[in-house]
């Protein structure tokens, strides 16, 4: 063989060893980035990271072609589309889904550029500047960003950067079995541009979207007891819908508005119902799909909000919007009549943003099935638990109150401790035992003596001996008398109060205009010395054998604060309560009035529950949704039944929720109460109230012993009107609220009437 004959050789020999060599190279990169990308790093082209390499099923979302699967559940699929951080959720049964986005083909091309970018769009972020002017809402369709996306055995964890604005945030999205959860570490908010903050922040919310009356379900919100929103078409009616505060106004960073009222008197408006549980939800009927969503954290500073189709666009869509910053009215000087100028939070909300989503289908994807997802949601995490379920006639006492008197007030008793224990006699004598009675004013002073530090009755009902001497026989004949202590206010007429009030943000003093006869204003006490006071209350009544408490103000209210130029948020109110309240429920039995979320596990009952909604024109049906919850777990009683317009109606209510009946009585006259500050209480003396009392407790006791400790399995409201409840023991109970005789099936039901069934 001549040389160049072996060159040649050689050179193909060398040629083929580099091709094979490149072979072998790539074969490797690919098996690392298969590696990477199982252990969920990044693989990053340009400003965004490739998609999956997992399948993409076709079926119902066979159009979806930009979405990519990324997790999968025995029962659902979680897709993506990266560009629009959008996700789809698949129920791998019957096919149907729920979009978090409205994509092209159902956009109606009706809405500004703006709307149409946050309707596609799975994150909107409102800006603020640090001039307090509200500036833009971002999404990522009309505002320049980044996204980096890391897939994780469960989803997705996604960065995403508005580099004009200086914010990006992190958001974590999980597919866990049946619940898909949707988390902002707190450590990945960033507002890295000098003025320029975040106000709020709403992921997915247009999770679940329709569009006018094209499908058929609704929307539950938490007003109230609960209500629904339907998703027909609303023709345009409503230009807003349902957005509620979670645990009510931040009466720190928002001025009250004065409650309108009659000759200065009598309120002529009745305020919204607080928002007490973090919840809304979705269910499209049809398909049989659902999802109840739970604020998991951020809840302390969480808008629920739930809008019909016409409220400014055609979809309907519910979401939760976690508000980080606020603006507040700053006075330039210290007159009170000083002018105001609008100012931005020094600081914004330190917490994860979380919204558990239940997913819902078949029989479940229905406000029955969120009621149970969120029953069981809070058993397991410990936020609730079983309580001592007998059934007890609530009949309260106002004790003493206090009137205008020369240069002073002096007292009008309305119930003394000899007049509760006839009160009590009598009741027996009517079959009503085992009595659950609040004693509201038993404390020196009177009913607005406000705080309550120690264990020391008026003498005008028989002093601490003879209150605490029918407590203790009392106890002893079935009936549990709970002291009423409001913890929050303070009456500074009555009290000094100087160090101890609540300052709002702005380091103006709360003040709480009641319109009263006697006392005029009221102020709140900051949180840890309304923790202290409730622990020396506490303390000195339990040396006296005395262990029942009813505790009202911390329990359904939350604010921010100032003290000595720091801020406290409420975050901190909350733990302070929180801590307050567990001390206290140590050694004491607690009810806790109308209280807020993170508060239920502490309550051995809870008072003054709505039976009903706040009204709203938009709301299509009041459903019992806090009782289908709690019934059967922890004993909830009503407001008072003395004060109800309409009492057949309050009645039927309480059967269908399994709630217990209050009663507010009094021994004296109510006259007596015309020039104090419990002028608006009216007919409440107890021989009026003798024969109701007993035919309530007759008639719900019985139901009560049917039922036992069942809780709610469903809750029914027929096509012919008819609501029936059925619980877990297999009772069935009907409520019939029209004027006919209603029927199922075998059963008929007297008009403006109940029946007991199996």
């Amino acid at each position: 063989m001549d040389t160049k004959t072996k060159t040649k050789k050689r050179k193909v020999i060398i040629w083929l060893s580099v091709i094979l060599a490149l072979v072998i190279i790539a074969a490797v990169v690919a098996t690392v980035l298969i590696v990477l990308g199982s252990r969920s790093d990044k693989i990053v082209s340009g400003n965004h990271v490739h998609q999956s390499a997992l399948p993409v099923t076709k079926g119902r979302v066979e159009a979806k072609d930009d979405y990519t699967l990324v997790a999968e559940s025995d029962s659902y699929r979680l897709y993506y589309w990266e560009p629009r951080f959008s996700i789809l959720i698949e129920n791998k049964e019957t096919g149907a889904v729920l979009e978090s986005t409205v994509s092209d083909e159902k956009d109606d091309h009706k809405n500004n550029d703006d709307w149409t970018g946050t309707m596609k769009s799975g994150i909107a972020i409102g800006t603020i500047e640090k001039t307090t002017k509200f500036s833009d809402r971002i999404d990522m369709n009309n505002a320049k960003n980044e996204i980096e996306t890391y897939y994780t055995d469960n989803g997705i964890y996604a960065k995403i950067s508005f580099p004009d604005y200086g914010i990006s945030v992190g958001v974590e999205v999980s597919l866990l079995d049946d619940e898909l959860v949707v988390r902002i570490p707190e450590e990945s908010i960033k507002e890295e541009k000098e003025g320029t903050y975040i106000y709020t922040i709403s992921p997915f919310q247009f999770l679940g979207y329709t569009y006018l009356g094209e499908e058929n379900g609704y929307m539950l919100i938490p007003d109230g007891n609960g209500a629904l929103i339907n998703l027909d078409d609303k023709e345009g009616r409503y230009a807003s819908g349902f957005a509620g505060l979670v645990y009510g106004t931040d009466v720190g960073l928002t001025d009250i508005v004065k409650t309108s009222t009659l000759w200065e008197r009598y309120e002529t408006v009745t305020s919204a119902n607080p928002v007490l549980a973090p919840v809304f939800g979705m269910a499209h009927t049809d398909d049989q799909i659902a999802y109840l969503g739970i604020v998991e954290s951020g809840d302390q500073r969480a808008t629920i909000e739930a809008h019909p189709n016409g409220a400014r666009i055609d979809y309907n869509r519910c979401f939760a919007r976690f508000l980080l910053r606020d603006v507040y009215n700053q006075p330039l000087s210290n007159s009170a009549t000083a002018n105001t100028a609008l100012t931005v939070e020094a600081d914004r909300l330190h917490s994860d943003l979380t919204v558990r989503y239940c997913l819902l289908s078949g029989e479940d994807a229905n406000y029955m099935g969120m009621a149970k997802a969120y029953r069981q949601y809070l058993l397991d995490t410990g936020k609730i638990e079983k309580r001592n379920l007998s059934y007890n006639t609530r009949v309260d006492v106002l004790g003493v109150e206090r009137e205008e008197f020369l240069m002073g007030t002096t007292s009008v008793p309305m119930t003394t401790a000899d007049q509760l224990e006839d009160i009590y006699a009598e009741l027996r004598r009517e079959g009503v035992a085992n009595v659950l009675t609040v004693y509201h004013g038993w404390q020196k002073g009177g009913l607005y003596d406000l705080p309550i530090t120690k264990y020391k009755a008026d003498g005008s009902i028989g002093g601490t001996g003879d209150l605490t001497k029918l407590i203790l026989d009392e106890a002893e004949q079935g009936n549990t008398i709970y002291l009423y202590n409001d913890a929050l206010q303070v009456n500074a007429t009555t009290n000094s109060s100087t160090y101890s009030v609540m300052k709002k943000v702005n380091k103006r003093t709360f003040e709480n205009d009641v319109n009263g006869q006697v006392y005029d204003t009221f102020y709140y006490l900051m949180p840890n010395k309304a923790g202290e006071n409730l622990a020396g209350l506490s303390e000195s009544a339990v040396k006296e054998g005395v262990k029942n408490m009813a505790l009202t103000g911390i329990t359904g209210q939350l604010f921010s604060y100032s003290y000595k130029g720091n801020y406290y948020s409420r975050t901190d109110t909350m733990d302070m309560f929180v801590d307050a309240v567990e001390a206290v429920d140590e050694d004491m039995n607690l009810l806790l009035e109308t209280p807020n979320q993170y508060l239920w596990k502490y309550a051995d009952a809870m008072l003054d529950m709505p039976l009903g909604s706040s009204d709203y024109l938009y709301i299509d049906e009041e459903v019992p949704f806090l009782s289908l919850v709690l019934k059967g777990i922890v004993p909830t009683y009503s407001e008072f039944v003395n004060f109800e317009a309409n009492k057949t109606e309050n009645f039927l209510n309480m059967v269908e929720a399994g709630m217990y009946p209050s009663f507010y009585v009094t021994a004296e006259d109510s006259s007596k109460l015309i020039y104090t500050n419990s002028s608006n209480l009216y007919s409440l003396e107890f021989d009026s109230y003798r024969d109701t009392i007993a035919q309530y407790d007759r008639e719900l006791r019985a139901l009560a012993e049917k039922v036992g400790t069942s809780t709610i399995t469903n809750h029914e409201i027929l096509s012919n009107g008819l609501v029936k409840v059925t619980y877990e023991n297999g009772v069935v109970i009907y409520v019939n609220y029209t004027e006919s005789a209603l029927s199922d099936g075998g059963v008929t039901v007297d008009a403006l009437s109940y029946k007991v069934g199996e």
